[in-house]
């Protein structure tokens, strides 16, 4: 604790510099008191012993002896006459002239008593002078000067002046000591006030100032105390309601950024930032510099405003409000950010899906509504023609058949009404099976098929469903592979199931479309899917049965050319 800047030392300081000032005053004036009542009680006694003198001269004695009888009082008796000229004095002193100056003499010739205190030259020392006039029936006929020594008055006032002195050093002592446990008991709440103020500011409330008095320091500590528990209280209710509202933010699954007047980020949650992220980048290249020309538009307009943005081929739909005082002045600027890169694929999808159907309803129907119209109209001329035209309706009749049935199923599984024979299977008796089926087509175009499968063990499935999704991942195989490839199936048993692999020998898929192939309607190559007679349901049906098994599916392009598709089944279902 620095001695300059404690309250106690200062308390202390102030009150034995107030004891010591208070002390000299005193004893100064008691001093000056003491001198004047010795001075003023000499001063009565020699003037009582003069007229006592006088007295006696006016009544016939001689006056040589009774100036004799002065040196029992202690003074020097000098008898004059009317000129001021000494006519008899003490023994002890012989004086030749005036005793004393004129003005004198003529106050004392008029009657006056005369006193004066100062230096004597005939006595080398300073006196104390009384001169008495002598008064006769016809007048003053003189005067009677008494001298008496100050040294006697002095070494009194400096007796007294040493005891109080000595009292004043004893006093200032004392009162330093007391001072000192004042200002210590006075201060010791301060100090714990200021102890307490310095644990409030760092966050800490549980100590207390001890309170013991009913003064104004008393009243303050229990003040302080009650600060205290209302600011610990109020902190709380503030640092929950922080707490929920960052638990509201967290859970949030769109971005929240709020701004200032300024513009500048005040806050951000970690939905946002991972919005605004950039091609995967750190959290120190955050930038949300790109939203700030929509900031100045709501800080200029003032109203709601709701956008669309691309960020690194993402879309973020962005909605902004202003955040205005009671008084109507804006201090900050809410945006509310969210991811709509999927469900704007989605609706491109939903689209091209509703453009697809169309065309592959289109296309039959016209064949259908064609060859029956001239069936009906009799315009075949032949048996061969009738038969070809009603094998083309047929055809045709079952396409729409496929189509619907591949809807009707993928409706099924989304609606969770898909209900599963599980048993034993053999994966690599089921590669084998649908190797068999698909062995037509793939001589039609002269493309082998490799399996390079394990003897794996067997696993709990629904048999018709996997082998549901073995032809659909070969027939796609097939369909985007180039005549005269390959086909190549692998099957690998791990120790939590086995990994099945179709890998085709196409042209590939865009790495940027891979994570969209298993989303329903979604089709890499519209006008050759469409050539092809897919419908872009094959791989979502494969993926929603695998999923159904607990399992999953993923993709990923070969180095040297091709997609390959894997799927995974777990044994312990």
């Amino acid at each position: 604790m620095n001695p300059k800047r404690s309250i106690i030392t200062k308390l202390w300081l102030y009150m034995t510099v107030l004891a010591i000032v208070t002390l000299l005053f005193s004893g100064l004036v008691l001093s000056s008191i003491f001198e004047d009542f010795y001075f003023n009680m000499r001063k009565n006694e020699m003037i009582n012993e003069g007229q006592q003198l006088i007295s006696l001269i006016l009544g016939g004695a001689n006056p040589m002896e009774l100036l004799d009888v002065s040196k029992f009082i202690n003074a020097h008796a000098v008898l004059v006459d009317r000129r001021g000229l000494i006519q008899v004095s003490s023994n002890l002193l012989e004086y030749n002239g005036m005793a004393i100056e004129g003005k004198e003499l003529a106050k004392v010739l008029k009657g006056d008593i005369v006193v004066h205190k100062g230096y004597i030259p005939q006595f080398n020392s300073p006196m104390l002078t009384v001169a008495l006039p002598i008064k006769s029936e016809i007048g003053v006929i003189g005067g009677l000067i008494l001298y008496s020594p100050m040294s006697s008055i002095e070494n009194t006032v400096w007796q007294i002046r040493r005891l109080i002195l000595l009292a004043a050093a004893v006093a200032i002592l004392i009162s330093t000591g007391l001072s000192f446990i004042l200002s210590k008991t006075v201060s010791k709440p301060l100090v714990q006030m200021k102890e307490v103020a310095q644990e409030m500011a760092k966050g800490e409330f549980k100590n207390k100032v001890d309170v013991d008095t009913a003064d104004e320091i008393g009243t303050l500590a229990k003040t302080m105390n009650y600060l205290s528990d209302a600011l610990n209280k109020n902190i709380n209710a503030l640092d929950q309601e922080k707490k929920q509202l960052q638990n509201v933010l967290l859970s949030m699954t769109d971005g929240v950024v709020t701004f200032d007047a300024k513009g500048q980020v005040i806050m951000a949650n970690s939905q946002a930032i991972n919005i605004m992220l950039e091609n995967g980048g750190k959290s120190d290249e955050i930038s949300f510099n790109i939203l700030k020309p929509l900031v100045e538009q709501v800080k200029e307009s003032g109203e709601y405003m709701i956008k669309e943005i691309k960020i690194s081929g993402r879309v973020i739909s962005v909605r902004m409000a202003p955040l205005i005082y009671e008084d109507a002045k804006l201090w900050g600027i809410l945006a509310v950010l969210q991811d709509v890169t999927q469900e704007r694929k989605m609706e491109n999808m939903r689209r091209e899906f509703l453009g697809d159907v169309s065309h592959e309803l289109r296309t039959p129907l016209t064949y259908l509504q064609g060859y029956t119209e001239a069936l009906l109209d009799d315009i075949v001329e032949s048996r061969e023609e009738r038969d070809k035209y009603l094998r083309i309706i047929l055809e045709e009749t079952l396409r729409l058949r496929r189509l619907v049935d591949e809807l009707l199923e993928l409706s099924h599984i989304e609606a969770g009404h898909l209900n599963l024979k599980k048993d034993q299977v053999s994966v690599t008796s089921l590669v084998k099976r649908v190797a068999k089926k698909v062995s037509p087509i793939l001589k039609s175009r002269n493309i082998d098929l490799i399996l390079e499968v394990e003897d794996t063990p067997p696993i709990i499935a629904d048999e018709d469903r996997i082998e549901q999704v073995l032809i659909n991942l070969v027939d796609n195989a097939i369909r985007y592979s180039v005549d005269d490839s390959q086909i190549r199936v692998k099957a690998r048993s791990f120790d939590d199931g086995i990994v099945v692999s179709i890998k085709d020998s196409g042209h590939g898929i865009p790495e940027d479309e891979i994570p969209f192939i298993w989303e329903r309607f979604y089709k890499v190559d519209k006008a050759r899917t469409r050539q092809k007679g897919g419908t872009g349901l094959g791989l979502a049906i494969v993926k929603k049965i695998i999923e159904v098994h607990g399992g999953k599916v993923w993709a990923k392009n070969s180095s040297e050319g091709g997609t390959t598709f894997f799927f995974f089944l777990p044994k312990g279902l």
